[in-house]
């Protein structure tokens, strides 16, 4: 048996619980790396999110390799197996060329601020089907935050986005219980939205839709405006101690919702 904790669960599985768990499915396609259960082939992060229960965006497929190789099953990536203790490395990325980037000449430096402030728009709660109802918000570009409140770890949880409507947003949360690939944000938080609030959490909403910058008043009907808010919020959230964001973070996960949708499929 292996006691591991993921996604700040605790979990017990042994070899005989993955099979049946997995049982009563089939194995997708497989990008990159494989474990090998009873002479099938399975995706790793497939075989870890029908053990555990979690959502693929919830853990990395590097987790998922490390603990079906201390089960003891065969995982392996291409044609061939990995050799013992090399389950958890990354993929092999070329090795870069020794660079001193000081010698290049300076052109000019920038430095921006960003002040955006957050109004508490409401709160999120069921309504009578078991689906998120939203508080009323505006059709206007903007920012939004869930905020989860904190476990009894005193850990804050956050989900920070943003939208050209803010209102238009929140409803496709509210119906995001197809399975289309185009909408595994919108579901992955629906369904965080409604474990939550049936367990007896609260969420609170905010939105921002005014932001600064050094040159002004920021124009949030252009994309790119929005995008700049949004990714100061986040860093700022996932830097604050205590704090745990579910954004997932394209440059630190191997595996992601909208920028990575191939390893995401292991």
């Amino acid at each position: 048996m292996v006691e591991f904790r993921l996604d700040g669960h605790a979990f017990e599985l042994t070899q005989e619980r993955v099979r049946q768990r997995i049982a009563s499915h089939h194995p997708e396609s497989i990008h990159q790396y494989w474990v090998e259960i009873d002479e099938r082939r399975w995706p790793v992060k497939q075989v870890i999110a029908l053990a555990t229960g979690l959502d693929r965006g919830r853990f990395q497929s590097q987790d998922s390799r490390r603990l079906l190789a201390k089960l003891g099953f065969t995982v392996g990536a291409g044609a061939s197996p990995l050799p013992a203790g090399q389950a958890t490395l990354t993929r092999p990325r070329a090795q870069a060329a020794s660079f001193d980037i000081t010698s290049l000449p300076e052109l000019e430096r920038l430095q921006v601020n960003v002040t955006l402030v957050w109004r508490y728009a409401g709160a999120v709660v069921l309504d009578a089907r078991g689906f998120p109802q939203f508080p009323a918000l505006p059709r206007d570009p903007g920012l939004y935050r869930f905020d989860f409140g904190m476990d009894e770890d005193g850990t804050r949880t956050l989900y920070i986005g943003e939208s050209k409507s803010l209102a238009r947003r929140a409803s496709n949360y509210r119906n995001a219980k197809t399975d289309r690939s185009t909408q595994r944000t919108s579901r992955r938080i629906h369904q965080e939205v409604v474990k939550h609030l049936k367990g007896g959490g609260t969420i609170e909403f905010a939105i921002a839709t005014e932001v600064r910058s050094d040159n002004g008043v920021l124009d949030l009907r252009r994309t790119a405006a929005r995008r700049f808010a949004e990714n100061a919020a986040v860093f700022i959230a996932q830097t604050t101690t205590d704090t745990r964001v579910l954004n997932v973070d394209a440059d630190l996960e191997e595996a992601t919702d909208e920028a990575n949708g191939a390893e995401d499929a292991e």
